[in-house]
């Protein structure tokens, strides 16, 4: 049995401490400190226990014996050689790991001390670096309502230092949402079978089919950042609120039924979500604005462990 090193975040930071900006080594450093701990116990432990050898990668084929499972058989060279063939696989050992990030203007929003951009921010970087630790390729797609970036998955500290920075200092050109267009540029540019967190507040419209057919080839993780106060009715009289997608300003009286019923259709949105996710098998992950996220993480991973033994 082969053991491989572990990266971990402390080997990163001093290596690369002349390649960087002070500003953006600053805030790596920040990240670095406050999800350590972490990334190195908590998640890691859970991350390669939930994840690791999860995919299959083709071997070989050998001629059938006895006790062979017939669903592997290899029917094309068993044509050729006049005799049964099956594939054999071996355990696939490194991680695809990508990220799909919303970039779009409603990220910015957020009613107490962080945004929803600010809690995706933190929880893309943890991700990156816990791949990092792991040695799995990591890479990301970062969406508005077109294909503002795409890092292509690598193992190496400069493609995690590259997407950390794109992480915190992206500046998209577009403030929309188009959840459907990212999905499908995944599944067109990530061929081999991999881990895909979706991190995104989930408010655009959502072809729920492209997410099935994600689901048949990679292991999907929809990460959803919420803030309280968008679906939960309040009455405080009128409100100056601006839309971040269109930057449009409207007075709105929050004790009209017309307020009302908006935050209704939006908790019924959600809740449509929830249950196609739930037809489809999948666990998805919430971060609110007022949580941890290392809190939110370790409960997420032990809940996957659980259900998996």
């Amino acid at each position: 049995m082969l053991f491989k090193k572990r990266e971990s975040q402390k080997d990163l930071i001093p290596q690369l401490e002349e390649k960087i900006p002070p500003e953006l080594l600053k805030k790596i450093k920040k990240i670095e400190l406050r999800s350590r701990v972490l990334v190195t116990e908590a998640i890691s432990g859970g991350y390669n226990s939930v994840f690791r050898g999860y995919g299959m990668e083709f071997q070989e084929v050998r001629e059938y014996t006895r006790g062979d499972d017939f669903r592997r058989i290899d029917w094309n060279v068993t044509a050729r050689h006049n005799n049964l063939y099956v594939k054999t696989f071996r355990e696939e050992r490194q991680l695809n790991v990508m990220l799909l990030i919303d970039s779009s203007g409603s990220l910015e929003y957020g009613s107490k001390d962080s945004t929803k951009g600010e809690k995706l921010t933190e929880l893309a970087s943890v991700l990156a670096l816990t791949a990092m630790s792991n040695q799995d390729k990591i890479g990301a797609i970062f969406f508005t309502s077109e294909i503002e970036k795409f890092i292509k998955p690598a193992k190496n500290k400069n493609t995690t230092l590259r997407l950390i920075r794109e992480i915190l200092f992206l500046k998209p050109k577009n403030r929309g949402t188009n959840l459907n267009l990212a999905l499908d540029y995944a599944l067109k540019n990530i061929r081999r079978r991999g881990l895909i967190f979706i991190l995104s507040d989930f408010y655009t419209d959502i072809e729920y089919k492209k997410i099935f057919i994600a689901s048949k080839k990679h292991d999907i993780i929809p990460v959803i950042l919420t803030d309280n106060f968008e679906e939960n009715a309040i009455n405080i009289g009128l409100v100056d609120m601006i839309d971040n997608e269109t930057g449009k300003v409207l007075l709105v009286d929050t004790g009209s039924p017309y307020y009302k019923r908006s935050i209704e259709q939006r908790r019924k949105k959600r809740e449509e979500f929830l249950i196609e996710l739930k037809k489809l098998n999948i666990e998805p992950l919430f971060i609110n604005t007022e949580q941890d996220i290392e809190k939110v993480l370790i409960k997420y991973f032990e809940k996957r462990k659980r259900k998996i033994r």
